[in-house]
């Protein structure tokens, strides 16, 4: 589940980067369909141009959080599968959900 959060984040934090809302009289060349990039344009024009990037900011901090997690978790299963303890933990677990 956490895997595939972190691809959803990766997927979002593509599409605001690709965003290209007009800043003041710039007006880049359109990257996304037309209906996504006028809901980008509106937040962005909402928020003064500050939504994207703080939405941006807040994404990659999620996405180093959910790496930092998967990291914890490889590594707890790979000192409880070295011990050998995991398995029998599991079980006793098993074993107390079926009583």
């Amino acid at each position: 589940m956490l895997l595939a959060a972190k691809q959803m984040c990766k997927e979002f934090a593509n599409l605001m980067a690709q965003d290209l809302s007009p800043l003041g009289n710039s007006h880049p060349a359109l990257i996304q369909e037309p209906g996504v990039q006028s809901c980008l344009t509106h937040f962005s024009l909402i928020t003064h141009g500050f939504g994207g990037p703080a939405i941006c900011a807040a994404i990659t901090t999620f996405q180093n959080y959910l790496l930092e997690s998967l990291k914890r978790l490889d590594k707890m299963f790979l000192t409880s599968a070295g011990s050998g303890h995991g398995e029998t933990k599991i079980s006793e677990k098993d074993a107390k959900h079926q009583k």
